[in-house]
């Protein structure tokens, strides 16, 4: 009966000791990472948006070379995501965040910022496209020494295809069309040269806006 007693004694101080090391949420088996998605333009809630987080972790003392998801969600009518996701062992994360219409964002999240059960908050803000259509015409009459110089006088970096280059049209029959993806939203500034005659050059500068989720179209005609 004694031996007993000190079997049950000793498993109970065991148990006691394994819980008291969970005390402070170590054993818990996920991370948590929330937050609010806005427009660039405007401040205001992106709602519907697909959120994913991706990870690259270490199996078996090896390190995977390639990113897989770790969770995914959709932002609500407040532009709010919410991931709970498992805890492994992670060299890096990343969250992206797609939608029709927008320019993807990508952004890389240290693993050190996660604590069991301790929520990362992660605000991101994302951009909207639109379309931009620079269509150049050579109007009759025309000879074929006209020749015009046009380019467009604002890059938004990553989140366009437009290019400020100058595009260079000589000769008479010239009806041609340039695209590219800009910013929902802005104003873009360009600039014309009518270069037919060199005495009496005329320049224009002008700009345009474009909404988000249009096409807007910049008609140089000469």
């Amino acid at each position: 009966m004694k031996n007993t007693t000190v079997i049950l004694l000793s498993t109970l101080a065991c148990f006691i000791l394994i819980s008291s090391c969970c005390t402070d949420n170590s054993c818990t088996s996920s991370y948590i990472i929330e937050g609010f998605v806005t427009s660039a333009s405007g401040n205001t809630p992106c709602v519907g948006f697909e959120i994913e987080l991706e990870e690259k972790v270490v199996e078996g003392g090896m390190l995977n070379s390639f990113f897989e998801t770790a969770g995914i969600a959709t932002t609500d009518a407040q532009g709010y995501y919410r991931i709970e996701f498992p805890r492994r062992s992670v060299v890096e994360f990343k969250i992206k965040v797609e939608k029709e219409g927008w320019f993807p964002f990508t952004k890389l999240i240290d693993p050190e910022l996660f604590l069991p059960d301790s929520p990362v908050e992660n605000n991101m803000q994302t951009t909207p496209r639109a379309d931009l259509d620079l269509r150049v015409i050579n109007i009759p009459p025309t000879t074929e020494d006209d020749k015009m110089r046009v380019r467009l006088l604002k890059t938004f970096e990553q989140y366009s295809t437009c290019d400020a280059e100058w595009r260079v049209f000589f000769g008479e029959n010239i009806d041609t069309t340039l695209s590219c993806i800009i910013p929902g939203d802005v104003w873009m500034p360009y600039l014309s040269i009518d270069q037919t005659d060199p005495e009496a050059e005329v320049t224009i500068i002008d700009s345009v806006y474009c909404p988000s989720f249009e096409t807007t179209i910049i008609n140089v005609l000469y």
